[in-house]
Order: structure tokens, then sequence, then C-alpha cells
């Protein structure tokens, strides 16, 4: 009966990689990327949108010839935000000769792949540009096997911290994910707070696949007893939907800071999903930080290629799970997994041989600096192989993501 099982995993996600794959411009073989994500249960939403901004940008490259001719063909797989199949598929992607690994999507997911890449070193096995701010990408023994673009958990919730801190909120505890994202959050909450001479009056935690219909009134209640001045939030959207109803219903007006992964518009849209029926604006009092700046700033290149570019995909290859019914105009997750794919042709033109992993390692020093349309060149060859540093603060407006400030952060902290 296990094998059967395993044998119907392994055709799911062969039927999954086959529908992920875009049309090759000719008939040049194509270089390929390997991307384990979400595609179903909680961080559905937040795939999809990873994906479709990365495929804006690959099928824009393809237009135009892709790489010296070669089209860039991204391969998708489902892991459903959990470990063991994002290990499988991560194994079958490097076999099947897959260049490199690619946005993976997650921390509990992408902390168990880490070792997969060290086991393969001989095999010179990468991963760039994964979606999650886990401390041990960017430090040893990992850092060598995998390029980040965007700042770190750490750096993140400093900036939400010091975000309360400004607003005179001194008690701050925690509710966070109880995995491995959850402890990366709360580890860089007590390193934070440590430096303000202060710790966290409170902690909650609640299941990684916990949807918007779970109760949260235990971790409220236990919030609630450490009578905090702020909470900060470390989950998927739908949890964090779910926390944020319940503590607002218990009258509890305290600012709630949120970190990137809720997915910033994708959480703002479960908040009036769930608020609309008991009659409450729920995304009042957020603080959301984002790894990347506003898509909509007409200012940046990178966002109005973005906006352009998106428009442009058409009938692209449907993610694992299909397309959903509507599709937002943007998103701050899909602008990620955009600039994701910008960097990572960057690197490919770097390369000599893009069917050579060896090559990898250099042409990511090569092609430091790096010009993708953020206004100032990034690069990848530092301690922590990470292109940003910033942390952009947002709050709500009107259903949407309206920008607070841009705060910097030193490499690595």
């Amino acid at each position: 009966m296990a094998g059967r099982l395993r044998a119907l995993l392994w055709v799911v996600v062969a039927a999954s990689l086959v529908a992920a794959r875009p049309a090759p411009a000719g008939d040049a073989p194509p270089i390929r990327l390997g991307m384990s994500a979400g595609f179903t249960g909680s961080t559905r939403e937040m795939a999809v949108e990873l994906y479709r901004g990365a495929l804006a940008m690959f099928a824009r490259q393809n237009r135009q010839g892709g790489l010296a001719g070669r089209p860039i063909e991204l391969l998708a797989a489902d892991d459903g935000y959990e470990p063991d199949p994002a290990i499988e598929n991560s194994v079958r992607f490097l076999d099947e000769g897959v260049l490199a690994l690619f946005s993976s999507l997650g921390t509990p997911t992408v902390s168990r792949v880490l070792p997969v890449l060290r086991g393969r070193a001989a095999r010179e096995a990468r991963l760039f540009f994964p979606v999650t701010g886990l401390e041990a990408l960017r430090t040893p023994p990992y850092v060598r096997y995998v390029y980040n673009l965007r700042a770190s958990y750490r750096q993140e919730i400093e900036a939400l911290v010091d975000a309360f801190s400004r607003r005179g909120a001194a008690r701050v505890a925690i509710c966070h994910q109880a995995d491995a994202f959850g402890r990366s959050g709360w580890d860089g909450a007590g390193l934070a707070l440590a430096r303000r001479g202060r710790a966290l009056c409170g902690e909650a935690t609640f299941p990684r696949l916990a949807g918007a219909g779970y109760d949260m009134t235990p971790q409220v209640r236990v919030l609630a007893a450490s009578r905090p001045e702020a909470v900060l939030l470390i989950g998927a959207a739908p949890a964090c939907a779910a926390f944020i109803r319940d503590l607002r219903r218990q009258g509890m007006a305290v600012p709630v800071g949120v970190v990137s992964f809720a997915g910033g518009e994708i959480l703002l849209r479960e908040l009036a999903a769930l608020g609309e029926p008991l009659g409450l604006a729920l995304d009042d009092g957020l603080i959301l930080s984002q790894v990347t700046p506003p898509w909509r700033d007409d200012a940046l290149p990178a966002a109005v290629d973005y906006r352009r570019d998106l428009a442009a995909l058409g009938q692209a290859p449907a993610p694992p799970g299909g397309w959903p019914a509507r599709l937002p105009e943007g998103s701050a997750v899909g602008f990620e997994g955009y600039l994701n794919a910008r960097l990572m042709i960057a690197v490919l033109r770097a390369m000599p041989d893009p069917d050579d992993r060896r090559g990898l390692d250099a042409a990511a020093r090569a092609a430091s600096p790096a010009d993708i349309g953020l206004g100032a060149s990034v690069f990848l060859d530092g301690p922590a192989h990470q292109a940003l540093r910033a942390v952009y603060l947002f709050t709500a407006a009107r259903g949407a993501l309206a920008p607070l400030e841009t705060v910097s952060a030193a490499d690595g902290d």
C-alpha cells in the first residue's frame, strides 16, 4: 500500500512538472530551474503569485530569444508546505539535471532541503533565492550552497521592533507558527529586544497548517495575560488573519507587526473576508514588513517592468493545481518572484556554460554588481550571499499596502 501511495505521489509530481513547463522558443535545449512550493494548502496563494512573478520575467526573456537562443524553463512542483515532499521534489529536480533549485518557498521546507544540498556538494547543487529569511541560509555551513535576494527574518523583526519602540510600545509579545519558521522569528525577536534591554513579555504558538477557520482564542488569552503593548506575528496569511480576527474580537487594539511571509496583499484579502461579516476593519493597527519596495512605484524601473510583463504574460503554463479563478493585478510576493528571476538571469548571463553547475558560484560572483531595476546595484558575493538588506514597512489603507518607511540593515545582522 505504501509503495502504491509513493508511486501516486510521483505521478502527481511528474504531472505538475509537465504542466508548469513554458513552451520552448525554438529547438534549442532549455535552461531548466526547479521550484518546490506549497501550491496546495495555506501557502497556495503565495506560491502561485511567486511562480507567476518569476514566470513573467522568464517569459519576457524568452520572447527576446532566451539566453544565447536557449529558453529558460521553470519547473514547478507542489510540496504542500510540508518538509518531506519538499525534500522529494528537490532530490528529483537535481537528479533530473536541473541547473539549480530556484525560489523554494518556506522555512520549514527549505531548512530540510539544506542537507540535500550539502549531500550533493560534489555535484555542485545550489539553491537560488529561496523565499525565507532563515538565518541558516546566510551562515556556515550552508551559506556556500545558497544565494539569497531578500533580507533575513532577523532584519525584518529588528525593523518591526524598532517601529514599536518609536511608538512607545515597550512590552512586546509574540505569536508564532510552531516550527522552524516560528522559532526563527522567536530568535530574531529575542535578539532585537535584548539590544534594547528587554525581553518578550509573552509567547503563544499555533500549528503550521492552521487556516483562517482556526480558533485562535486560546492564543489570544495567553498573550492578553502578559499585557502586551504590541504583538509580533509570525506565520502564513490564513493563520495570521485568524489570529488578528480573534485578537480584535477580544477587544485588544494593540499594534500587530507581521513579517513578509504573510504575503502583504494576500493577508489583507484574508482579513477583509474575515472582517466583513463581523463588521470589523481587521487591517487597522498593522505594521507589515516586506523585503521588496512598492511594486506600484513608477520611479522604480523594475516595478514598471513587473506590471508590464505580468500583463503581457497571457496564457501562461499553469502552476500545480491550476490558476485560481481570479488573479490580482500584482502583489508584493509576485514582485519578489519577478526580482528573483531578474537576478537569476543576471547569473545565467555570466555562465560560460549554462549546463555546467560548476560555473554557478563563479557566475554569481561575476554577476555582482547587478542592476535589477531598483535604483542601486545589488551584490551576491558578500559573506551572507544576500543581495538586498533593506526592509520596507507598510501599513494598510483602504485594503492596500501603504508605505511607512524603509529601514536599512547591516549585511548578515
